[in-house]
């Protein structure tokens, strides 16, 4: 019986989101997702349902895990905290495939909802490359609009990623982040091309994307009318998996229409409906409706409210950038 504590108390634990553990050994990166020996038995946990990870051989993952969580829970210091106790744990060398691997998909996590695209990116194509499998339901961040020499680096690096993930379940994300980046620093006919095939494909979620970005394009190019009847048609579609999408992009076709009080309603939609699923789109959501209710001559506080939420509820983000810069031309 001691021995088998003491067996125990040394074991390697995998904690999921759902509250179900396993203490046991960890073995590995399988294609499924972390494998960790329970009973003489291997467990395949994907890595995506995993809350928290304690491992014997690396003692100090357990108190990035735990400033990790709280980081989740809306403490920004903590994340910054697991960032470096990661980065520490990578830096002493000796961590394993699966252990680096995790570190990178959290980093991921950490850099998407800060803004850090660059950092983002290249968290996303070292767990891709070790593990495609584990990307397929990851979404690449929009690029920021207002950083060209950043972007232009990142398509020189999305073009020979994507010539190494050909055949890959994450070349289609690649295909989709690499014209975001051309919608902002290429031209529209280098873009409309690039869409036509992913249009066409029986893949709907190759489709779906590529008629957001169609829309993008569009609302982009001062063609609102052209991108409010696309949107309207494939609204119904794009409802059940981007319903956020959506309200968003009607929100800007109202604005670009003048139509401001109609489109701060529509951007209200995201923090009021939709706030879980993309922090950094929500927070633009919240400063695209500041600048309708501006237009719109709302009152003051009004206005200060709907800058300040994104001030508040999305620290560290773009969008929240933005609107703390509003929060000072207004003297608040």
């Amino acid at each position: 019986m001691v021995l088998a504590l003491a067996a125990g108390a040394q074991a390697d634990r995998v904690r999921t989101a759902k509250g179900i553990g396993y203490d046991g050994k960890i073995t590995g990166l399988g294609s499924d997702g972390l494998v960790i020996e329970v009973g003489g038995s291997p467990r395949s946990v994907p890595l995506g349902d995993i809350s928290r990870i304690e491992a014997t051989a690396f003692p100090d993952l357990a108190l990035a895990e735990e400033a990790y969580a709280q980081g989740l829970a809306g403490k920004a210091k903590s994340f910054t905290d697991a960032e470096r106790m990661y980065r520490a744990i990578l830096g002493a060398g000796g961590a394993p495939q699966w252990l680096r691997v995790l570190i990178q998909s959290r980093m991921y996590k950490l850099y998407a909802d800060s803004g850090r695209i660059p950092e983002a990116f290249d968290a996303y194509l070292e767990v891709a490359r070790a593990a495609p499998k584990l990307v397929t339901d990851l979404k690449l961040p929009a690029p920021a609009e207002d950083a060209h020499d950043v972007n232009q680096a990142m398509l020189r690096k999305v073009s020979d990623a994507l010539r190494a993930a050909a055949g890959r379940p994450y070349a289609t994300e690649l295909q989709s982040f690499r014209v975001s980046l051309l919608m902002l620093e290429g031209k529209p006919e280098e873009v409309l091309p690039l869409l036509e095939p992913m249009l066409a494909s029986k893949d709907e979620r190759i489709r779906q994307s590529a008629m957001l970005k169609q829309i993008e394009l569009l609302v982009g190019s001062g063609k609102a009318d052209e991108a409010s009847a696309r949107l309207e048609a494939a609204a119904e579609v794009l409802s059940q998996d981007h319903p956020d999408d959506v309200a968003f992009w009607r929100g800007r076709i109202l604005k670009e229409k003048g139509q401001f009080e109609d489109a701060a309603l529509e951007f209200m939609r995201l923090p009021i409906l939709y706030a879980a699923k993309d922090k950094n789109r929500t927070a633009e959501a919240l400063w695209y409706a500041g600048q309708a209710l501006e237009a719109a001559k709302a009152t003051k506080d009004e206005i200060r409210k709907v800058y300040q939420e994104a001030v508040t509820r999305y620290a560290g983000t773009a969008g929240a950038d933005r609107a703390r810069r509003e929060l000072v031309r207004l003297g608040g």
